[in-house]
Order: structure tokens, then C-alpha cells, then sequence
């Protein structure tokens, strides 16, 4: 029962201000249990700040000292977490810079749905790209997310879930596995995230996010579309906003004018390890099913090779760089002459 209080005092503290929150994982009064703890190290795992707390006279709980079944809940989960530990941070680093909130209910972004409403303490939105559905309930291997009428695919199984039906004013509820191998995360159609392979290269602390290459993850929404931002540092500075020490990218993507474009925001001369961006994904594009080619460029003096592969299972083109040069002060793009294609701003 507190685990999903936990989720409204999240959407509370976010209207008061306070969007780094979370509550105590696992429970603080009382002895937890084994599948309370899992579930809850795995719910836990996605809230901005993610701390497992008790008091002191209650039994340990720590998750290797419940057993191998909350300890690998929980080390995927972070993991899960990790693959978008830079999308986190760019949410929070927007918040600060504009205002607004990191988590909030679905039904914020479509107040005429009514289910939306409904079922708006069963999940959670982390920014406008990320519903996170955790099973909530003791016995319980399925979760139930109430999705909105758009397009929303499987963040872990790269699959689409749920497919925008023209004129329909509310969505629907999805009945879908509730593991204890990972927690369901589903991706809004019209968004772009990066992401990296925390759960596949077993990542273990955040510093090896800062060598592993990142993947533009585009999800198309309906009209095949999408959008996303990321933020960059290297936590050299405690002021790096005032200082602007950060480098600020959109990326705008069109299925119909097969156009990826990146535009630099804000600009820093330093470049970092983790800005190779070693693979574009592209889901739901049944359209490019049989399209298979490669393409190059040359970018600042540096070659970017591509080649797209189609992956039946996941309706998505896949875009490997075998090559990689990152954007520095002077290139305020990578251009690609195939397909894909990354413009000026």
C-alpha cells in the first residue's frame, strides 16, 4: 500500500518544487518482505532519487540480504535505469533551466481522458517520453498500464504496444508480463532518448556511463515524428548553468521527409567519451522493412560510416557507425546522404 502512496507523493512534491524525490524503498517501519522488497527495489529504481532506507529495528534490507531474487530485481532495474541515466539527466538539468516537473501522471498531458485520470496511481511518467508501470500487488506477474491513444512501445523488448487508432478520445489498458527480470518501461511515440546498454554490458557504477556510446533512440509517433534533447557535462564545475561548461543538442526526426536533424542548443568546446553515438534506432518502420544500405560522410576531416539493417521482429531500422567523430565548436552537425539525415541548424 505505501509502495503506491509512493508514487503520489512523488506528483506532490513535483507541483511543490522538488523534483529530485523519492520515497524510502523497500518500506522504513516494519519488517519488509522478500517480494515486496523486489517489487518495490524495481518501482524505486525509476524514481528520480532512489534510496533504500528502514529504521534501525527493523530487519535488514538490503537486497543481497533477502535473497538472489531481490538481488537481481534490483541489480536490473538499476541497470534498466542506467540505459537512460542520460535522459534523467537531461530532464532535470531542463527543470532547473525552465521550470516544470520530472514525474508526473499521464493524464497531466491529456486531462480530457478520463481513464487517464483513473488509473493515474498505477504508473508514472518521468518527463514527457518515459510511462513507467510497475506491478503493484502482492501475487501479481502481470501489470496493467492504461495507455493514451498514441503510439507507445516496449522500452526493453523494442516492440510496439499499443498503435494510435484515428478518432478515438481515450486509450486503453494493456495487460502485459510483470518480471521479475525487469520492470515494463514504455516509450512515447514522438519522442527521441538516448540510451545506453546498462542492463546488456552490466554496468555496475555510473562512471562506466561516461566511456559507453550512446544510442538516438527514435520513436515516431503517429504522423512519423519525433523529438528529444540531451544535456552533457563532465561535472567539472558546480556551475556549469551559469557558466554554460554544457553542450545542449535537439534532435527532430521525420519519417515522411526521412530527416534525423541535430541542432546544438547550447555549445562547449570540450567533447567527452560517452558523445559517440554508435547506433541510431529507429522503431516502428514498417515502411524501410526492405531497405538495407550503407552510407558515408565526411565530417570535420573524419569519416562516418552506417548501414542500415531491419529487424522484422522489432519493426525497427537499425543505423550502425562503424566510424565516429564528435561534434566539436566548429561542427554544429554530422551529415549523413542516405536515408537518414542529420542538417545544419
Amino acid at each position: 500500500e505505501y509502495m503506491r502512496y509512493s508514487i503520489i507523493g512523488m506528483y506532490n512534491y513535483q507541483m511543490f518544487g522538488m523534483p529530485f524525490v523519492g520515497g524510502d524503498i523497500c518500506g522504513f517501519l516494519q519488517d519488509t518482505t522478500e517480494e515486496l522488497c523486489a517489487r518495490w527495489m524495481q518501482m524505486g529504481s525509476f524514481y528520480p532519487f532512489s534510496r533504500n532506507h528502514n529504521d534501525i529495528h527493523a530487519k535488514d534490507q538490503e537486497p543481497y540480504a533477502l535473497g538472489e531474487r531481490v538481488a537481481t530485481a534490483s541489480r536490473n532495474a538499476i541497470r534498466q535505469k542506467y540505459s537512460v541515466l542520460w535522459y534523467y539527466y537531461t530532464k532535470l538539468f531542463e527543470v532547473s533551466l525552465y521550470g516544470g516537473s520530472m514525474v508526473h501522471p499521464l493524464y497531466f498531458d491529456n486531462p480530457l481522458d478520463n481513464q487517464a485520470f483513473e488509473k493515474s496511481l498505477y504508473t508514472f511518467m518521468i518527463g514527457d517520453a518515459l510511462l513507467v508501470a510497475p506491478v503493484l500487488f502482492p501475487g501479481q506477474f502481470e501489470t496493467h498500464p492504461y495507455v493514451t491513444n498514441e503510439h507507445w512501445y516496449d522500452l526493453y523488448w523494442r516492440m510496439r504496444q499499443y498503435t494510435y487508432e484515428p478518432g478515438k478520445t481515450e486509450g486503453k489498458e494493456l495487460h502485459l508480463p510483470g518480471s521479475f527480470e525487469y520492470v515494463l518501461v514504455l516509450l512515447r511515440g514522438g519522442n527521441i532518448v538516448p540510451f545506453q546498454e546498462g542492463l546488456k554490458e552490466k554496468v555496475r557504477r555510473t562512471e562506466q556511463l561516461k566511456i559507453l556510446p550512446m544510442e538516438i533512440l527514435v520513436a515516431p509517433d503517429h504522423n512519423g515524428d519525433a523529438n528529444g534533447t540531451l544535456i552533457v557535462d563532465y561535472e567539472e564545475s558546480p556551475n556549469s548553468i551559469e557558466t554554460k561548461q554544457y553542450r545542449h543538442l535537439r534532435f527532430d526526426f521525420s519519417m515522411n521527409k526521412e530527416i534525423l536533424k541535430v541542432q546544438v542548443l547550447n555549445n562547449y568546446a570540450k567533447t567527452y567519451p560517452f558523445e559517440r553515438f554508435k547506433k541510431v534506432t529507429i522503431l516502428g518502420a514498417e515502411k524501410w522493412a526492405k531497405y538495407e544500405r550503407a552510407c558515408a560522410t565526411a565530417v570535420g576531416g573524419a569519416k562516418l560510416i552506417m548501414t542500415g539493417k531491419y529487424i522484422p521482429s522489432q519493426t525497427a531500422l537499425y543505423f550502425e557507425s562503424v566510424s565516429y567523430t564528435h561534434l566539436r565548436a566548429h561542427e554544429t552537425s554530422l551529415h549523413l546522404v542516405c536515408r537518414l539525415l542529420l542538417e545544419k541548424k
